[in-house]
């Protein structure tokens, strides 16, 4: 891409931001948060497309700045959020990796993801008003907009270091083992289940931490259930393993363990599994998933077997749970 195309696609991604910044304070409704992600694209595409970090964090932050003035409501917080996340693109778009990764630049890439949540999250209190979840904009916001993200992330740091093909082929190659990595995976999955179970009930009585699943906790489900179901199974069941998989376990657990003993390694790596979620209740209960997926990672060399456990945790999790909350009949 020539510089006069990355700098048009760097100033539409600007005015995409500064577009949703200035919606946001009007909306209270169910597509407060498809704006909130409109703008967090508009920021990194700016940020992808300069590839100037200090840039990008003069214009992400200056933007939100500016637009929150222009309505009387400035929030500190989603400026530097903003600007962090446009400052961390901006570097980050430069760096050529080679493959395997050393354990900060693996660090760096979950890192990213962070950051993007953060930004969303503060871009969301831009609209200064409760945010209502019962419609389909909504839900597209809750169930398919993460993993299309955890899947960016991959692409393009995998993409920088030239390791995409060789990373998808030792990965997730169709052996001659694959059926039984496969069934590996399920019965992993269902034996985490109970394991998790017995971890949930523990903070409920020990410390006092209230069970929390935020896939099924809106009240969208109660309104366009059939829709909720199909999102829940493409972005939950489907979507979310595949790329949390690539990133936690591929990435981050496959580079750490290239330096790190193997104890450290899944330590730290499940750790951050269970921090990335941002979600208390789910932070102890995913940890201990994140060691499991790590064994089977360790152990067959495939995410095939991790992948498929994550999506049957998150699966059997789901329904469960919508089936307590008198949602599946």
């Amino acid at each position: 891409m020539a510089v006069w195309q990355r700098y048009l696609a760097g100033l539409a991604g600007t005015g995409l931001l500064c577009v949703s910044c200035g919606v946001l304070p009007g909306q209270a409704g169910p597509s407060t948060l498809l704006w909130a992600l409109a703008g967090e694209m508009g920021l990194a595409v700016m940020a992808y497309a300069w590839q100037c970090w200090w840039l990008s964090l003069a214009v992400a932050g200056s933007a939100v700045a500016g637009m929150g003035l222009a309505y009387g409501a400035v929030h500190p917080a989603t400026v530097g959020t903003a600007a962090l996340l446009g400052a961390v693109v901006g570097w980050w778009s430069r760096q050529r990796w080679a493959w395997p990764f050393r354990p900060w630049q693996a660090l760096m890439a979950v890192g990213v993801l962070v950051t993007v949540s953060m930004a969303l999250s503060g871009l969301v209190a831009v609209a200064d008003r409760p945010v209502a979840a019962h419609g389909v904009a909504a839900m597209v916001v809750l169930y398919l907009s993460t993993p299309p993200w955890e899947g960016a992330v991959v692409l393009t740091a995998l993409g920088q270091g030239s390791a995409l093909k060789r990373f998808w082929v030792q990965n997730y190659g169709w052996t001659a083992r694959a059926w039984g990595n496969v069934a590996m995976g399920v019965a992993a999955g269902l034996g985490i289940l109970v394991v998790t179970a017995l971890v949930v009930s523990l903070e409920s009585r020990t410390f006092r931490v209230r069970a929390n699943n935020p896939f099924v906790t809106a009240s969208a489900l109660g309104h366009h259930l059939g829709f909720a179901a199909a999102a829940i199974a493409c972005g939950v069941v489907l979507l979310a393993p595949m790329a949390e998989e690539a990133l936690f376990r591929g990435i981050l657990f496959g580079s750490l363990s290239q330096r790190w003993r193997y104890l450290p390694s899944t330590a730290v790596s499940a750790a951050i599994f269970g921090l990335a979620h941002l979600n208390l209740s789910l932070l102890l209960p995913l940890a201990v998933a994140g060691v499991v997926f790590n064994a089977l990672y360790r152990r067959t060399g495939s995410l095939i077997p991790s992948t498929m456990a994550h999506a049957t945790l998150n699966g059997v999790s789901v329904a469960a749970a919508l089936g307590l909350a008198g949602l599946l009949h």
